[in-house]
Order: structure tokens, then C-alpha cells, then sequence
């Protein structure tokens, strides 16, 4: 009986145990949550209401309990706080402005903390001018892009966007200018595609979807997709209908060679930098440039070399690189097949894909 008691006593501080862990696990977890720091307010934008007022909006911070809304202030060169919006606004109108003013704002996010207001760091600064019908000098709008959303781009390659500001449609004169023209710049994923200051997008090695995104003086902003991809690497060939036998043996049986040295030349291309890549009788293979990695692609050209003797030589240049096929000792008559980074193919005779080219001057 003793036993048993014991037994039953020990089951149960093991229960009492096992039931403090969970709770204590739970506090941590809730301690963890309340513990996340509240972000800034994204999306802030201001715009004019009336010709002495201006409407400042933002998007849902998650966390949030409440907003704090700041405007910069000359006097003291700074931004001071002028209103606190509760945690279901979205905007607040900044009365009795003079009109002909530009105004700055920036938005914060706040989280109370034991009765305090614990606040999130300064939104990116937003301005807008007030002005009557007939201003001459507007905010802006919308925005408009050089390029069309969804555009395929290259990989390792540039893009300008040539963002354009368009201003507000509601006043009556016409030729309108924009109070800056300047826009501020961004990439969703700047390991797909990068941008400046100057909407000028470098895209990267890696291939994928990014989004562009321009943002205007008052918050207003532009985005436009980009897919990157590598034209080196074409899933089919559309353009082609498989009647050259040494194309065919190319595209198949040397297809991811090919495939290994264009990309290589992509990624690594230099202005000014050109050669020809050819193997000796004794087999040493030489015209090799000097770039980085080199090591990638030395299997890939003596497979090409050694195996298909019709390839005689892979030349290379800043935008091209061409797989060369001669078939007499004089090079009379030869195809080539030609990838072009830049799509410069106007010069030859028929198409396999994009940026992709054969060119034939005799039978095979």
C-alpha cells in the first residue's frame, strides 16, 4: 500500500512538472509575440485635398496600436509630431496650410508597452505642394515606365526604365510641370536585378521574377515586373526545323556544352575583349581569356574540340560567342552557330531561338 501511495505521489509532482513546462512555454511563446517590434508604416503617400490642405495615407502596420504622424519643420530643422491616429486610420488631412507650400511628412508606427508609446523607426519621407486650378507646378500622379510589365530580360545585362511623372489631372492648365522629377528607386529581390538612382536595372546571374518599383515626391509610385532569364539556355528551339544534320548534332548530342560556354561568355563578358578558342594538333587547346573561373568551361570546350572534329574553333566577344564548322581545309564553306547576348542577328541566315542563330553556305 505504501508502494502505491509513493507511486501515485510521484505521478503526480510529474504531472505538476510536466504542466509548468507548458506553461511556461506558452508565456515564452506570448512574450516572444508581444516582444516583436512594430514597423513603420509602408506605402505613405500624401496628397492634396484643397488648396490648404493635404491628405497624408498609409497602409496597416502589423502590431501597430496607433500612428504618429510628422512634419518637418524649418525653424527647428527637424521633423516635429502634429497628430496621433488610432490604430484603425489610414490617413489624416493637414488643415489650414498656406497654399503655393510645399509640406514634408513621415509616419511612424507605435506599439504601447506598459502604458507607453514604444515607436517604430520614421517612414521614408513624403512632400507635397498645395495649390488652386490653375497651378503651373503640380504634384504628381501616376508614373509610366519605358518598359512593358512582364518583359523578359537577360541575365547579366542592363535595362533603362526611363520612368516618366505624370501630374495632376484634376487642375486646368496645361503644360503642367512637376514639382521634382526625381524618383527614388527599388528592386523586390536584388539577387535577380539591381537598380540606381537613375532607373538604370543590371540584372544578375540568377534567373527569375523581380518587380521595379519608382516612388515619386509624394509617395506616388510605379512598379513593373521584369523576368530575367538566360537566353543561353532556350528550352526549345522554335524558329528551327532540324534540317542540318551538324546543327542537329549540336543542339542534341553537344547541347548542354554549347549550352555551359554561351552562359559562361554571358556572365563574364568584357568590352574589347574578343579571341578564338582552338585545339592544336597535339591536342592543347590555347586562346583561352584571361577571366575568372575559366576552370567552368575547360571540359565543356574540349568535349566540343576533341569529339565534333567539324568544330574548329569557339570565337568570343563581349556580345557574342560563335561555335565555328569547317568542312574543307581551306574554310570556304563552314556553318556557324551563333549566340548573340545583345540579339544582333541581322546578319544571318535563319533563326533556332531567341538570340540564337545558324549560318549556312553549303551543303551539308
Amino acid at each position: 500500500m505504501d508502494n502505491i501511495r509513493k507511486w501515485g505521489k510521484a505521478v503526480q509532482m510529474i504531472s505538476m512538472l510536466f504542466l509548468a513546462a507548458v506553461i511556461s512555454c506558452c508565456l515564452s511563446k506570448n512574450a516572444m509575440a508581444k516582444s516583436k517590434p512594430v514597423m513603420p508604416p509602408e506605402n505613405v503617400s500624401v496628397w492634396m485635398k484643397s488648396a490648404t490642405s493635404l491628405r497624408i495615407k498609409w497602409n496597416k502596420s502589423e502590431n501597430a496600436d496607433g500612428y504618429i504622424i510628422y512634419k518637418y519643420n524649418k525653424k527647428a530643422k527637424k521633423y516635429v509630431r502634429v497628430h496621433i491616429a488610432k490604430k484603425n486610420q489610414r490617413s489624416w488631412v493637414d488643415k489650414n496650410l498656406k497654399t503655393g507650400k510645399v509640406y514634408q511628412y513621415k509616419v511612424a508606427s507605435y506599439k504601447l508597452v506598459k502604458g507607453k508609446k514604444k515607436r517604430s523607426k520614421k517612414s521614408y519621407a513624403v512632400s507635397a505642394k498645395t495649390y488652386g486650378k490653375k497651378a503651373k507646378v503640380v504634384n504628381a500622379e501616376t508614373i509610366n515606365f519605358g518598359v512593358m510589365d512582364g518583359d523578359e530580360v537577360g541575365i547579366c545585362s542592363t535595362l533603362r526604365m526611363s520612368g516618366h511623372i505624370i501630374g495632376d489631372s484634376s487642375v486646368k492648365a496645361l503644360n503642367t510641370k512637376i514639382i521634382t522629377e526625381q524618383l527614388i528607386w527599388s528592386s523586390s529581390d536584388e539577387t535577380i536585378a539591381q537598380v540606381d538612382k537613375n532607373g538604370i536595372v543590371t540584372t544578375k546571374e540568377k534567373e527569375g521574377t523581380c518587380y521595379i518599383t519608382a516612388r515619386a515626391h509624394n509617395g506616388v509610385k510605379g512598379k513593373v515586373k521584369i523576368n530575367v532569364i538566360n537566353y543561353a539556355r532556350p528550352k526549345s528551339f522554335p524558329y528551327y526545323d532540324g534540317g542540318y544534320k551538324y546543327v542537329d548534332i549540336m543542339l542534341t548530342t553537344y547541347r548542354e556544352n554549347v549550352f555551359n560556354i554561351a552562359t559562361y561568355f554571358t556572365v563574364n563578358r568584357k568590352k574589347g575583349v574578343w579571341g578564338d578558342i582552338k585545339m592544336d594538333e597535339e591536342g592543347n587547346i590555347t586562346g583561352y581569356p584571361d577571366f575568372d573561373n575559366i576552370a567552368e568551361i575547360e571540359e565543356d570546350v574540349r568535349t566540343i574540340l576533341a569529339n565534333f572534329p567539324l568544330v574548329t574553333e569557339i570565337s568570343y566577344s563581349s556580345n557574342r560567342v560563335e561555335f565555328l564548322m569547317k568542312y574543307d581545309k581551306y574554310g570556304n564553306s563552314y556553318c556557324r552557330i551563333d549566340y548573340c547576348i545583345d540579339d544582333d542577328l541581322s546578319d544571318t541566315i535563319g533563326r533556332l531561338a531567341p538570340h540564337w542563330a545558324y549560318t549556312q553556305f553549303s551543303p551539308m
